[in-house]
């Protein structure tokens, strides 16, 4: 039927009459050819949403024959049912990525509306079954769609679609995987330009290399903590926090939270590796059929020089786990294989390196157990050897007493024992712990420190090693070296007394380290500073030979800036935000410390104006602590403890001036005349308790000393018999009057 008789039957309006005419449309086979072709008359030039529906109900109210649906369906199929039907696996796996990175970059709502439409599932044959080969789909019966998001989806629709057209019409595979992989770092990382050697390779190892070379997958402080602080690349240098917070300029605890945090992300953030298609076995000969991967020193050369890579063992080990962890586990604690190690865990083996075992074989056997009790065997003292059948051994660490899974795990348990404590089985299959009677220095004196009981010296340590174990060849230097924190010991203050970590959870008032840092940790716990006699108190019930000043003085020697001083000595820490109401003092006074150089100088300056050296008594302060840092200057000669420089001009010196007790043998005349002439104007001996007397009364006092006990020459026997005469007739004259 031509439009023209269905217009004259008044069955279609004008408009939608010019609408058809206007674009040679002029019969119902015409109306219904372009209906199945397009899905709609809306695109056609002046047509509303009501001309589209008279159309339409045209179409469906008028029929035609069976050989005419069957040339529209013909002729008219959508293409795209076609193309999806031809598309290969890596063409799918493209589209999809495409899709999924598109409906990302959608806005909000528009994003949120798609993903219900499609009930969360974006991948290609949902999408086209659903909007572009259904003749049902319209953008505006989309739920939770407005006006202005339908522009945008229909840009998003026909991009798809074009995009689709164009991955079918190109059969190179390595542009094809390039566009994937593309995609794929898209959509899991903020990253635009990626080289097409890193896209085509389809390298696990290439792309981790790149990814954490150009701070994608950290920033740059967080990639730099990483390079420096893990075991990411071969014979690197293992750095401290310390180090590595002096090159990122920060706290050593800040760099070691962002190292705990980028370990504990390292997986989530190697995951996506697992939609890459590495081969394996045809690049490295890793057969990932067998029942564990061992990464050995040829692997790694392999990798590395396939993909022009500088990988660790530990990290490439770690990048396989990423990629195959649905089939395989990672055996070996993350934290002693891939960081360097500064210090072991006592309680339980400390894994050297990773294992990468088939999880239907981990699940039945508990390695890590099995490792704990080797080397808890081994780290212990072992007077006589014995040995176990190593598959017996093996059944003690079954998880589900499933005895036929032992063949599979022995060459896994084998493997282990080998390379973890470098044990190796005997003919008949036996592990064999072999006698040990060596010990580390440290556990020695570990052992001393418990028998003592209490904290102790050095050297009483070393004679207690020496009473448990004579035939240890040892020496008191070695037994002071060996005693390191990290160990369990704690040092007692400055004097070489050290105790064990542990008392401090073991013992009442016992508390190891300085006498600063018992300060600290006493000051940490309070919000306000504390008075001087409550930090010497809790400071006593660990330290009882100190006392009230020793500890100020100590406090205020410190060179930290640790420690605030504020009036009515309170003290707090420089780390803590105090109340105004504790007034800070401008200037703490210190002891003042002098340097070797300046001490020297002083020294240099007396024998100038003395012409001697010296003395410790009977002479002023500044005199007496010259004397002493000379004599530890001796001190230090003997020992072979002072530089060679310094002991030159310092031995000049001892030759040059006559040898000293560093007491005057011969006191001057001009301080018998002092004191003469002292007594003859207050008739009186001076008092050593009034100000600008006290030297003076030291002078007497030890004359006095000298003369009781015959020591005195005679010149100077006899001045001092002049002083007591005078005395004397000072006390006649008193009693007279």
């Amino acid at each position: 039927m031509t439009l023209d008789e269905i217009y004259r039957k008044e069955n279609i309006s004008v408009r939608s009459y010019h609408v058809c005419k206007y674009n040679n449309l002029n019969s119902v086979i015409d109306l219904k050819e372009y209906y199945y072709k397009f899905k709609s008359f809306e695109k056609l030039r002046n047509c509303g949403r009501k001309s589209n529906e008279e159309l339409i109900e045209i179409c469906n109210n008028y029929q035609s024959n069976g050989f005419e649906s069957e040339k529209f369906k013909t002729e008219y199929q959508n293409p795209l049912i076609k193309i999806i039907i031809g598309l290969t696996r890596v063409q799918r796996d493209v589209i999809n990525s495409f899709i999924l990175i598109n409906t990302n970059r959608l806005s909000v709502r528009s994003k949120n509306a798609i993903s219900l439409y499609l009930e969360g599932n974006l991948k290609l044959k949902n999408f086209t079954e659903k909007i572009s080969l259904s003749d049902s789909f319209a953008i505006k019966n989309i739920k939770n769609i407005g006006i202005k998001c339908i522009p945008e989806l229909e840009n998003y629709i026909s991009n798809i679609n074009d995009f689709l057209i164009e991955v079918n019409e190109s059969n190179d595979e390595k542009h094809l995987i390039s566009l994937r992989n593309n995609f794929l770092i898209q959509q899991t990382f903020s990253v635009s330009q990626i080289p097409n050697k890193i896209l085509e390779s389809e390298s696990i190892f290439l792309v981790t290399d790149f990814l954490l070379n150009k701070n994608i997958l950290f920033d740059e402080t967080q990639t730099t903590i990483v390079k420096k602080a893990l075991k990411i690349f071969k014979n690197s240098p293992e750095l401290t926090l310390d180090n590595i917070a002096v090159v990122v300029n920060l706290s050593r605890e800040r760099v070691r939270q962002k190292k705990v945090n980028c370990l504990d992300n390292l997986l989530n953030k190697l995951l996506f590796l697992q939609n890459f298609n590495d081969d394996l076995f045809q690049k490295y000969g890793i057969d990932t059929n067998s029942d564990q991967i061992d990464i050995n020193s040829n692997v790694v050369d392999v990798i590395n020089n396939t993909n022009n890579t500088n990988l660790s063992r530990e990290f490439i080990t770690y990048i396989l786990f990423a990629y195959l962890c649905d089939s395989f586990s990672l055996v070996g604690n993350i934290e002693d294989v891939i960081q360097p190690k500064h210090f072991n865990a006592r309680k339980r083996h400390n894994w050297k390196h990773f294992y990468l075992i088939k999880k239907n074989i981990d699940t039945e056997i508990d390695i890590n157990a099995l490792a704990n009790d080797i080397s808890s065997r081994i780290s212990d003292r072992i007077e006589e050897s014995y040995s176990f059948n190593f598959k017996s051994y093996l059944s003690r660490f079954l998880t589900k007493n499933n005895i036929e899974i032992l063949d599979l795990a022995f060459p896994i348990g084998e493997k282990i024992v080998n390379d973890e404590f470098e044990i190796y089985l005997d003919l008949e299959e036996n592990i064999i712990f072999k006698r040990n009677t060596n010990k580390q220095a440290y556990e020695y004196a570990y052992e001393a420190l418990e028998q003592l009981g209490k904290p102790s010296k050095v050297k009483e340590i070393f004679e207690k090693v020496l009473e448990l174990h004579p035939n240890y060849d040892t020496e008191e230097a070695k037994i002071r070296v060996s005693m390191k924190r990290k160990d369990g010991f704690v040092p007692i203050g400055r004097k070489s007394v050290f105790a064990l970590k542990k008392w401090e959870d073991e013992l009442d008032n016992f508390k190891g380290g300085t006498i600063r840092d018992i300060v600290e940790e006493y000051l940490t716990q309070f919000k306000t500073p504390k008075h001087i006699s409550d930090i010497t108190n809790h400071v006593l019930k660990y330290r009882p030979k100190s006392n009230q000043s020793s500890i100020l003085q100590n406090l205020k020697l410190d060179e930290s800036g640790l420690y605030m001083f504020f009036k009515g000595s309170h003290i707090g820490l420089s780390t803590k935000k105090y109340e105004n109401d504790f007034i800070k003092l401008s200037k703490v006074i210190r002891t003042e410390i002098k340097t070797w150089e300046e001490r020297f100088d002083d020294l240099i300056n007396f024998i100038a104006q003395e012409n001697r050296l010296p003395y410790s008594a009977g002479c002023p302060e500044d005199e007496i602590k010259l004397y002493r840092w000379l004599n530890i200057q001796k001190g230090k000669i003997s020992k072979g403890k002072l530089e060679s420089k310094k002991e030159k001009i310092i031995s000049e010196i001892n030759n040059k001036y006559p040898k000293t007790n560093g007491k005057r043998s011969v006191d001057s005349s001009e301080k018998y005349t002092e004191l003469i002439a002292f007594v003859m104007t207050n008739f009186r001996l001076p008092s050593s308790i009034k100000k600008g007397e006290e030297n003076l009364y030291r002078f007497f006092y030890k004359k006095r000393n000298l003369f009781n006990r015959n020591e005195l020459e005679s010149e100077e026997e006899i001045k001092f018999i002049e002083v007591a005469k005078l005395l004397q007739n000072i006390k006649n004259e008193n009693k007279r009057n």
